[in-house]
């Protein structure tokens, strides 16, 4: 047994689990409402709109912390981590907001971006067709497809430039 580490503590983990595996979140076990979550997000894209980036990403953070079923605070972090050039951690957060949602294009899209900047051609041309099938494939995100086509047209134009060079 871990050294102070009461029958209380094991049974207060206990009820945390239980709490979250019906779904909650830790916001509401802290008392953190969905009304305040949007406060703190507004500010935390207002700081981001501002280049504020690493003030902005501890916004970010505590709301991944307080619901972490909201992919939203997932892409600001993401997207704070890519502005600062920090293009792997960047990958990793697009990527939990993409699993929150499959068929959204915008964080796979981000996420090419980032390998596009790493000069990974293969995976920026792997998420750039993941994210144009889905928002193909979705009237809600067909607004995408035009962009993503230009990357793609852009990455094709690279690689042919490559080729004949």
């Amino acid at each position: 047994m871990i050294v102070g580490l009461t029958a209380e503590h094991v049974e207060q983990s206990v009820a945390l689990v239980d709490f979250l595996k019906s779904g909650q979140t830790l916001g509401a076990a802290m008392g953190c409402s969905l009304e305040m979550q949007e406060v703190m997000y507004y500010r935390g894209h207002t700081l981001y709109g501002s280049a504020r980036y690493d003030e902005a990403m501890r916004v970010f953070a505590y709301l991944m912390a307080a619901n972490h079923l909201d992919r939203r605070y997932y892409i600001g972090f993401a997207a704070c981590l890519h502005m600062q050039k920090r293009y792997q951690e960047a990958i990793k957060y697009y990527g939990v907001a993409s699993v929150l949602m499959l068929t959204d294009p915008e964080p796979v899209m981000h996420i090419a971006e980032c390998h596009l900047a790493l000069d990974d051609r293969e995976q920026a041309r792997t998420s750039l067709d993941y994210a144009l099938t889905q928002a193909r494939a979705h009237e809600a995100h067909h607004g995408f497809v035009p962009r993503l086509e230009a990357m793609q047209a852009f990455l094709n134009n690279v690689q042919e430039e490559t080729t004949h060079a």
